[in-house]
């Protein structure tokens, strides 16, 4: 694949390279639950396939129908008729069983204590941690009735909605989709056209919480209009605002692919992206904030049967039927923006991804942006450009723009809008956090700054420490701990009088100081101060950090019996 293209595709392993034979690399034998173990169920053996240790194969003299790996431990559940079989590998023994009513037509694990079980007339979910039997959820729409092949299903972040996701032969040799999303909290379906979805958490800008979303591919069968790309938020606490959506976005399909549909899709969480694959091998990638498509190609000539999210990178796993390619997918950030801008032609695409994502290539885009609004006196607005430019304009120049311009009788000066928008967005570097603490502290709002710095809003360093230092003593402490400045730390505890913490700190980060030297100065000023310093250095683990005799010496000779003998 191009270099210049914002997506990055390999092959990095083959299954029947590994041995898997080609009847095993299909729906149902083959799974990849995460980016841990890929599990193949052959005639007489599950062969393993460790993705965590350089695909190392192992084979179990294991005979089931279907096999799915825990996405996190390595607890394998196994599948024979109608019985369902859950193994600890690591403990070698059998964590539970049972036998269901009827056949299963799908499994999944949806967490790594759940596994969800689909017959064809309902769903189930099976906890791991007790020894009950699966629960029943729901029973399948009519929409979703035993001609439909069952190939998804997704549980939401917070647990309350569940989404069932199938497809079916159609008029004129199509392949209808269909899906139910079911609210757990209040027993009630709702029927959606498509073909894929999955849920995704985004942080919204504008907004104190995160915002679960459900993103689906819809299609209504038999419909001239091209499919859409839906984004939309579910369970949002109607108290806090209106919920999050866009605007449905068209799918652009290629005319070659008139007949093609989606068999997966799967969100990036490091970068709110959607990654749409279908069974000719097109991959569209999706904004999640926007709808909009940013790349579409065809990454591969095979169809796709099993995908799966390494969250850690974003990057996306899938396999081939058959031949069995295992293949990775992931961003290219680095040519992303200009990819948008040269290609997509989509400057305002461009600007928001570059300063959500913090990548190159809008940085005059963002700076004509910001004059522009400078210019036009709209303080708010610059700033906001400043905020949605990642790192490109945060600077002391940009700084000192905002310091200069006058503040307006009975109005918030310019800087402090400033950070104030900055602080919506997320946390200030070192600079500007020195700088709003001046005024802050200068007004004395010290319950202000607590929260910031409870918040992780500020960045710890010497410097604020030291501006937070003649208000509080406590608050400077905790800056000076985050920001690993240990002498400054521990002249803290000199102040607020805790001796006995200096000894067990210094020990702790590997900090050396010239023990005798406090402790003749404390000898003079704080006799009890110094007792108990002395006591840390005496007890210290490891041994003590002062020479005993010469310290009880430098007590004697201070009058100081009492705490001598003490």
């Amino acid at each position: 694949m191009s270099a210049g293209v914002p997506l990055q595709f390999s092959e990095a392993l083959n299954l029947q390279q590994l041995g898997v034979p080609e009847a095993s690399i299909k729906h149902g034998l083959t799974s990849m639950e995460s980016d841990r173990w890929i599990i193949c169920v052959e005639p007489s053996q599950v062969t393993m396939v460790d993705l965590q240790n350089g695909a190392q194969v192992s084979r179990r003299p294991i005979q089931a129908e279907a096999a799915v790996m825990n996405p996190t431990q390595n607890i394998l559940a196994l599948r024979s008729g109608t019985t369902v079989q859950i193994f600890n590998l690591d403990a070698k023994a059998k964590v539970k069983a049972h036998q269901m009513p009827e056949p299963l037509v799908f499994w999944k694990w949806t967490s790594t204590s759940n596994l969800a079980l689909v017959t064809a007339t309902s769903v189930y979910h099976w906890a791991l941690e007790d020894a009950n039997p699966p629960v029943k959820m729901f029973d399948r729409l009519a929409q979703l009735g035993p001609n439909t092949q069952i190939i998804n299903y997704r549980v939401s972040p917070d647990n309350k909605w569940c989404l069932l996701g199938g497809i079916s032969a159609g008029a004129g040799g199509s392949v209808d989709g269909n899906m139910q999303l079911y609210s757990i909290e209040k027993s009630v379906s709702q029927h959606l056209t498509g073909h894929a979805a999955a849920f995704a958490m985004i942080k919204v800008p504008g907004r104190e919480d995160p915002a679960q979303v459900l993103c689906f591919h819809g299609k209504t069968a038999g419909s001239p209009e091209p499919p859409k790309f839906f984004v939309r938020e579910i369970g949002r606490d109607p108290s806090k605002g209106a919920p999050f959506g866009i605007q449905p976005a068209n799918i652009p399909i290629p005319p070659d692919a008139a007949s093609d549909f989606p068999v997966s899709l799967v969100v990036d969480p490091k970068n709110d992206l959607a990654f749409l694959l279908t069974k000719m091998g097109y991959t569209y990638m999706f904004d999640i904030h926007s709808g909009k498509t940013v790349y579409r190609a065809r990454v591969t000539q095979e169809t796709v049967f099993v995908t799966t999210c390494q969250e850690s990178t974003g990057a996306v796993f899938g396999i081939t039927v058959r031949r069995g390619g295992v293949f990775r997918m992931q961003l290219n950030g680095q040519v992303l923006v200009p990819y948008i801008l040269n290609t997509l032609r989509d400057s305002d695409l461009a600007i928001k991804l570059a300063g959500r994502l913090n990548l190159p290539g809008a940085e005059s885009l963002f700076a004509g942006e910001f004059e522009r609004y400078m210019a036009a006196g709209q303080i708010a607005e610059a700033a906001r450009i400043v905020a949605s430019s990642g790192t490109a304009l945060r600077t002391p120049a940009t700084m000192a723009r905002f310091q200069q311009i006058p503040a307006q009788p009975g109005q918030v000066p310019p800087l402090l809008q400033y950070f104030s928008i900055l602080l919506e967005s997320g946390r200030l570097n070192e600079q500007e956090s020195i700088e709003v603490a001046k005024p802050v502290l200068q007004q004395n709002r010290l319950p202000l700054m607590e929260k910031w710095l409870k918040d992780d809003k500020l960045q710890a360093s010497e410097a604020l420490g030291d501006l937070i230092m003649p208000h509080d003593v406590g608050m400077a402490l905790s800056v000076y701990l985050r920001a690993e400045c240990h002498a400054k730390a521990i002249q803290c505890f000199v102040q607020r009088g805790e001796y006995d913490k200096i000894v067990p700190y210094s020990t702790s980060v590997g900090f050396k100081m010239d023990y005798s030297s406090m402790l003749n100065q404390l000898l003079f000023n704080n006799p009890q101060g110094a007792l108990d310093l002395a006591k840390g250095l005496v007890n210290a683990e490891g041994g003590p950090l002062i020479d005993i005799q010469a310290t009880a010496e430098a007590f004697l000779s201070s009058n100081r019996v009492q705490e001598t003998t003490a």
